[in-house]
Parts: C-alpha cells; structure tokens; sequence
C-alpha cells in the first residue's frame, strides 16, 4: 500500500515544459493585420495560415510572437518547424491547409511568422 501511495506522489512533482505568456495586445493587434511579401506569399498565407496563426485564443502561436516561437524554433528548429506543418501537430491538420504549398514557401511563411515584428 505504502509503495502505491508513493508512485501516486511521485507523479505530483512532475511538471510540464512552462507555457509562454498569452499573448500582449500589440502582439493580437498585429498578427491581425501583419501580411509577408511578396503578394503570392501573402495569398498562401491569408487562406491557409492566418485563421489560426493570424487570431489569438486557438492556440496557435500568433505572427510575430516571439515568446511563443522561440521554445518551438529552439526545440525543433526550423526543419523541425517544416516537418510538424507538413506532418500537423495538435489541432494543425496535415499540410497546414495549404497542400499545393513548397517546401520554399513553408520554409518562407515560417519565417515570416517566427520573426520579430518590424513596427
């Protein structure tokens, strides 16, 4: 009985990686309007990308928000990155909704969303 208690405890002090901060209003208020270049980039990105990456509270870590991307870019890096877009991960389905996307292109949308904003 003393052993089961003590595997049941045991389990109390185990702690998952720290969440980054929510997102601040400057980081929503430019993930809303924030668009890559060139155009066909930015077309990708609006209609596969910015309902999820683009809107705070869905989990997603929002452009620009580097709180959020850099455990992601240290963990995983950027062919880490590709690979969960193109696998999914958590609620990102398989592809990211973008199945005729490149890798370049991938490549190039994760950039554009893991960097510091310019304001």
């Amino acid at each position: 009985m003393a052993l089961a208690v003590a595997c049941v405890l045991s389990a109390c002090g185990r702690t998952e990686a720290p969440r980054p901060p929510g997102p601040t209003a400057a980081e929503t208020d430019y993930a809303l309007r924030a668009e890559p270049a060139p155009p066909a980039l930015a077309a990708l990105f609006d209609r596969s990308c910015k309902n999820c990456h683009g809107v705070a509270g869905n989990g997603a870590p929002l452009v620009g928000q580097i709180s959020a991307w850099a455990p992601r870019l240290s963990a995983r890096g950027a062919d880490g990155l590709l690979q969960s877009v193109k696998k999914g991960r958590n609620a990102m389905p398989a592809g990211g909704l973008c199945p005729d996307c490149t890798d370049d292109e991938y490549r190039r949308i994760i950039a554009f969303m893991s960097t510091e904003p310019k304001r």
